[in-house]
């Protein structure tokens, strides 16, 4: 039988197309990764890799093998999953992933013990990842608090709301006098944004065209967004250097309007119905782990 380790080993070889990165996944050396798929080379009679000073390719037997050892991995992981449920047992390690750790601070860590003395068999893994999410190249078991983009890049996650809130737009007192405070949406062809990289278009701020309006779909305005990035959002905006979209209720924003360095603007053409999200796996076998943690958090919403 071939080893789970060392298919892992050499799934992530060619997933990364790199030792050295594989080798980081797993907390191995480069060394202990390489020698695995050695192993697993010679056991097989054929390479698996083509490897030059500059990559790591696969052969053509190599993407062949690829596939079957996947097939091989997920079904184990199934019968993993399976035994657990039957067993009833809450255990295992599991990766959680959010895209700022308010959230966390927010909606998961003032209850963490009470989860950990329930399940303390369940090993947890958080995670930040405030640039946009990609499930294939960094899988996770939950992904907490994220907008509903996530689930229209991939419609087969499953999914539950976690809250309702407003995307606001907000910008420093010293940028609204070089730029003018705007009364409507037509008011904003002379501003510019501070915007997400991963947005789409990484240039449009949300904003109905309509006052008050209660509209499902979002509206944008594009305009010149000279400062793109991950993070800082609300720093960069208190430094003058664009307007900004951002949840109303956020404790850094929040805190910034309190102390006047952040003003709200446009408030009546608010998009009001941005909602945040936790994403999980739809997996015919449910895992009892996943079900747990979800279970518990959701069950102290009301308190967050």
């Amino acid at each position: 039988m071939f080893k789970t380790e060392t298919l892992i080993a050499f799934v992530l070889v060619a997933k990364h197309r790199s030792f050295t990165l594989a080798a980081e996944e797993q907390c191995q050396t480069p060394m202990a990764i390489s020698k695995q798929v050695s192993q697993l080379e010679q056991r097989l009679g054929a390479a698996l890799f083509e490897r030059t000073t500059r990559k790591v390719n696969l052969t053509e037997f190599g993407q062949s093998f690829l596939v079957k050892a996947k097939n091989i991995l997920e079904q184990h992981d199934a019968l993993q999953d399976w035994l657990e449920t039957k067993k009833g047992e809450y255990t295992g390690s599991l990766k959680v992933l959010s895209q700022d750790i308010q959230t966390y601070e927010e909606t998961v860590f003032p209850w963490l013990a009470e989860f950990s003395q329930l399940y303390p068999d369940i090993e947890l893994s958080f995670d930040v990842q405030e640039n946009a999410i990609d499930i294939e190249h960094n899988p996770n078991d939950i992904y907490w608090g994220v907008a509903d983009y996530l689930g229209l890049k991939h419609p087969g996650l499953k999914r539950r709301s976690l809250w309702k809130t407003k995307l606001g737009i907000f910008a420093s007192p010293d940028y609204l006098e070089k730029f003018g405070v705007p009364q409507t949406p037509d008011d904003l062809k002379h501003h510019q944004m501070i915007s997400h990289t991963h947005s789409q278009p990484n240039n449009a701020l949300a904003v109905n065209k309509t006052p008050n309006s209660d509209q499902i779909e979002m509206e944008f305005e594009i305009l010149n967004a000279p400062i793109k990035t991950v993070a800082c959002h609300s720093a960069l905006a208190i430094d003058g250097l664009g307007l900004i979209n951002a949840l109303y209720d956020n404790n850094d924003i929040k805190q910034a309007v309190k102390n006047k360095r952040l003003v709200p603007v446009l408030t009546e053409y608010w998009y009001q119905n941005a909602e945040i999200y936790l994403y999980y796996h739809n997996v015919k076998i449910e895992q009892p782990k996943v079900r747990a943690f979800i279970d518990f958090f959701l069950s102290k919403r009301e308190l967050w």
